[in-house]
């Protein structure tokens, strides 16, 4: 096993920049949280007085929400398989690139290419249950828009 390079995972602007990138996430979480929230109410308000508009409603966001959330971990789970592609052919886990963003240490070798399988093969089942989740969103969608008002 080698190590290719080791950066200073000390520093203050190394552990500054996580904190700040998830400080950002819960920040930008509990507001979506909020507006979704909001949505919702505003939805159950519709359905005391039209059922079906609240159910195309509901379908609609459950499209945009599911969407978002489904497709974007697909295309994450996409840019894993092309990252582990590339560590296993460079034989260095893990490769350059945006996920080795704050890597304090490359490694070489036998065991970068066991790293890069395994990182393979989340990477592969992260992209098959995110499109299947994408699936089953949009069926439930349509599900929701087939029932009749009742």
């Amino acid at each position: 096993m080698g190590v290719l390079g080791v950066q200073h995972g000390g520093s203050l602007r190394f552990w500054g920049t996580r904190l700040l990138v998830m400080a950002g996430a819960v920040v930008l979480g509990l507001w979506l949280q909020q507006v979704l929230g909001a949505r919702l109410a505003t939805i159950q308000e519709h359905a005391a007085h039209d059922v079906v508009a609240a159910r195309g409603e509901l379908a609609s966001l459950l499209r945009i929400v599911g969407g978002l959330v489904f497709g974007g971990t697909a295309l994450v789970g996409v840019a894993m398989t092309r990252a582990s592609r590339r560590a296993l052919a460079a034989g260095a886990f893990p490769p350059p690139g945006l996920w080795s963003w704050g890597s304090t240490r490359t490694v070489t070798g036998p065991r970068a290419r066991t790293l890069a399988r395994v990182w393979l093969l989340l990477a592969i089942l992260v992209t098959v249950l995110s499109v299947t989740g994408l699936g089953l969103v949009f069926h439930a969608a349509r599900m929701l828009l087939s029932c009749k008002a009742g």
